[in-house]
């Protein structure tokens, strides 16, 4: 089982959660946004994923193997730097 973080709950994020959710060996496990109005559409259809708004919360999961990183791409080098200096595979 590939246990996902999603950083980024804007207009791909829930399309990306909804994707990873329908793959039969993936379990999306914690979605991040700084804005909390942004996890409703997540929350509404997959009440089980916990939602945060501090990215560090997905870099530092024991629980998480791999994160999705889907904010706008001036912040993708740093976001995936993270993730990968903590142990994590990164899409981006």
């Amino acid at each position: 089982m590939l246990r996902i973080g999603v950083i980024g709950c804007g207009y791909w994020g829930p399309n990306i959660v909804r994707n990873f959710c329908g793959l039969p060996n993936c379990k999306v496990v914690l979605v991040c946004d700084k804005r909390p109005e942004a996890f409703q559409h997540v929350l509404a259809w997959y009440p089980s994923i916990v939602c945060t708004q501090d990215a560090r919360d997905i870099f530092t999961s024991k629980d998480i193997d791999a994160v999705a990183v889907v904010t706008p791409v001036s912040t993708h080098y740093e976001l995936a730097r993270k993730c990968l200096e903590n142990g994590k595979h990164v899409f981006g």
